[in-house]
């Protein structure tokens, strides 16, 4: 049975609908986003020829940064040689690979079905976008797995309860990368962003100490803040867009029989004995799990370097014991046939990542992202504002310079020695301004077509409209990066404005 999605959508009034309206036709009108992709390819070579040899500074290491023609004889091979190299160091298609695996058992053998009909059919519907979004913004504990793994779910969800699987997957997309940074628990981004924020501040105050939970308060808060956000954006601009949802209805059914019942006791105790055996994997001190400091948390620790395949198994597990429970698997090889058919569902995720990674690598090569952002800071830094008027344009400069450079490290490498110096000059706090610009980095990642993961969101729209294209998923995302951009910002001026600590020993204002 095909699916499709609701044309006759209900008359939208209002500027901002209209406005929305405008990016869904220009941008569906555009060629398919792998055209797109190759396009922005030529762009990238032409854009470095013409201004080949402009050169800004690093002020993080002093060097100079030079925009390099891929317009040459040289660069031209360097295209060839790279080519398979480039798309071997994407990670995203590799590790969307691997997720798919458990995903697709749990979507195809109807575990995730019957999940959703014992579970989340029966919670009150009030709760079900919120929730999601928590989990969604949370889920950046886990790296980038996130992204993989929540737009999936938020589909899944939104059918099970006869919502359009667009408007879930997009909810749970701006969840994960408008929220990035936020999370109730410090994870690996707070450490990432702290080794550059101390070494900046140090320029002004040898004797500072950098702390890795100097967001912790203010990051906690922004993640049920957030949630709360996203929940009336979702109500009142994606779900009266993107229409109702006519695709296979039989999975609406609330009904669970026996067999499904026995699968789910069944997949059950597969996920409580693989929970149990990762735990105890966790227990030991020197359990390779952790990293060399005994932190379970840690970036290089088994755990989290581990976390794409580990989230694989706990779908995987549960979906190949429901399988067999309840009859859907007679032997290995309907395991097997089922495992082929999810991968082949990631036939054009494939396509759009081999053009989208020679993108990014043209991109990096070229210095131009690097070279652009460089500029715009420095010459917000030469503008002479102060106060709240600063601060907005920082969070602004830090969404726009997003578009052009995704890692949120590479970005904080080169601003943070130019902005926490000139923040401390101005009375401010390392850890505040570190606080902006994770506000400016997030906000603007569901719409950057540079973040690796908008390709995986264009493939699994288009499993649910055929016609989906990028207008209606930026007509569909670029609510909640506006809204998060105004709200977030006003939430860190009223947290500042009422003197609230940020972390644990960590103030607004310096001492």
């Amino acid at each position: 049975m095909s699916n499709q999605v609701d044309t006759a959508k209900p008359k939208k009034e209002g500027l901002m609908n209209r406005f929305l309206d405008g990016v869904e036709r220009v941008g569906n009108k555009m060629c398919d986003p792998v055209t797109l992709f190759v396009c922005i390819c030529v762009i990238i070579v032409v854009c470095s020829a013409i201004f080949n040899g402009a050169t800004v500074m690093n002020p993080a290491t002093g060097e100079d940064i030079t925009i390099t023609s891929l317009a040459t004889f040289d660069n031209f091979v360097w295209m060839l040689s790279s080519f398979t190299n480039n798309i071997a160091n994407f990670p995203t298609l590799i590790l969307g690979l691997v997720v798919v695996l458990g995903v697709g058992l749990f979507e195809s053998t109807g575990l995730a079905s019957a999940l959703m009909r014992v579970s989340v059919m029966k919670a009150p519907k009030a709760l079900i976008v919120p929730l999601l979004l928590i989990i969604s913004v949370n889920s950046n504990i886990a790296g980038d797995a996130g992204f993989l793994i929540m737009p999936m779910i938020g589909a899944l969800v939104f059918m099970s309860i006869g919502k359009n699987p667009i408007a879930g997957m997009a909810l749970c997309y701006a969840g994960v990368a408008g929220g990035f940074s936020a999370n109730f628990m410090v994870g690996s981004t707070d450490a990432l962003l702290i080794g550059y924020t101390g070494p900046a501040a140090q320029f002004i105050d040898p004797n500072y100490q950098a702390n890795i939970m100097c967001n912790w308060y203010f990051m906690a808060a922004s993640a049920v803040f957030l949630a709360i956000v996203g929940t009336f954006v979702n109500k009142f601009f994606v779900e009266s867009r993107v229409g109702a949802y006519h695709g296979d209805m039989e999975q609406h059914t609330t009904e669970i029989t026996p067999e499904e019942r026995k699968g789910l006791r069944i997949a059950g105790i597969a996920f409580l004995v693989l929970v149990a055996v990762l735990v105890a994997m966790c227990i030991p001190a020197d359990s390779p799990m952790r990293d060399e400091t005994g932190d379970l948390l840690g970036y290089s620790g088994g755990l989290i370097s581990g976390i794409v395949p580990i989230i694989m198994l706990v779908f995987f597990v549960p979906s190949v014991a429901y399988g067999f429970a309840t009859g859907k698997f007679k032997n290995d090889k309907d395991l097997v046939k089922a495992l082929i058919a999810a991968v082949s569902s990631m036939s054009g995720y494939v396509t759009f990542y081999i053009v989208a990674a020679q993108m990014i690598a043209y991109f990096n090569k070229s210095n131009i992202g690097t070279y652009i952002a460089i500029s715009g800071a420095n010459f917000l830094s030469n503008i002479g504002l102060t106060g709240i008027p600063l601060m907005i344009l920082f969070i602004l400069l830090c969404a726009l310079i997003n578009l052009l450079v995704a890692s949120a490290s590479a970005k904080w490498a080169f601003l943070a020695p130019v902005f926490v110096p000139m923040f401390m000059l101005l009375g401010y706090d390392p850890s505040f301004t570190q606080v902006l610009y994770r506000i400016g980095d997030s906000i603007t990642n569901p719409i950057t077509p540079m973040f690796a993961y908008f390709a995986m969101l264009v493939g699994l729209a288009e499993k649910y409209d055929k016609k989906a294209g990028i207008g209606s998923l930026m007509s569909c995302l670029l609510p909640y990066s506006l809204a998060f951009f105004v709200m977030w910002t006003a939430f860190v001026i009223i947290w500042i404005t009422l003197g609230i600590p940020l972390g644990p020993g960590s103030a607004v204002y310096l001492a």
